[in-house]
């Protein structure tokens, strides 16, 4: 039986259906990620904080994850590890809130320096810096010259040392120095980067021992040295 050719009309819708199918499966074809596929990992707070030696941060270290859109995705697990610097976390292996949000908590080593955190993600990784400073909180003590002995008129030199809790040096330390009898070169000092303040004191005239005191906020530490007859 004979059929008739197609209507114009129906070569056209046909050509049109053509068309957008080719340009769904085009569209398909360039899509590397699906909406549901973790593309990044931001930072959204917590980086380039200061933290004391031995303590905890004060503002969360929190990460977010996003799709090739840049839309959050819930429920995403990311790792939180320490890949430099030293120190613990207090969530490992979290997942991602409804903002595509995750969260860690980071405690600083006994040591100063710099630590860094990362949050990763399907293969991404961004990572987190902390900057770990010396304890508000220390002790000063003799670190040289205590027990020297010298001739009079002859300068003896004295260092003093402020660490904290854990030995790491503090520097910005207020020192006065004080002596029972000879010349003091300063009365006062501040402890450098190494935690170190250095004064030099001339014994005599009178021979024997000399008492020198080197006070800080944190306390006081005494030195003893021996004025020697010069003949």
């Amino acid at each position: 039986m004979h059929r008739p050719p197609p209507s114009r009309l129906a070569r056209a819708a046909a050509s049109l259906a053509l068309l957008s199918l080719g340009a769904a499966l085009g569209a398909c074809g360039d899509k590397k990620l699906g909406p549901d596929v973790p593309a990044s990992v931001n930072i959204v707070s917590g980086d380039s904080q200061t933290l004391l030696a031995g303590n905890r941060v004060s503002t969360p270290l929190v990460a977010e994850i996003v799709n090739s859109d840049g839309s959050p995705l819930p429920n995403v697990p990311v790792r939180w590890s320490v890949t430099a610097g030293g120190g613990s976390l207090e969530t490992v292996v979290g997942t991602t809130d409804a903002n595509g949000q995750a969260s860690t908590i980071y405690r600083s080593p006994a040591l100063v320096g710099t630590a860094t955190v990362t949050a990763s993600a399907s293969g991404q990784g961004r990572p987190f810096t902390v900057l770990i400073v010396a304890d508000t909180v220390g002790s000063l003590f003799a670190y040289g010259g205590n027990g020297a002995a010298g001739l009079v008129g002859v300068p003896l030199t004295l260092t003093a040392r402020a660490t904290d809790r854990f030995g790491n040096p503090m520097s910005g330390v207020n020192v006065t120095w004080a002596s029972s009898s000879g010349q003091l070169q300063l009365t006062s000092g501040t402890t450098d980067s190494t935690g170190k303040t250095t004064n030099v004191i001339t014994v005599g005239p009178d021979t024997g021992s000399v008492s020198i005191t080197a006070t800080s906020p944190f306390n006081a530490v005494t030195f003893t040295v021996f004025a020697l007859p010069s003949s």
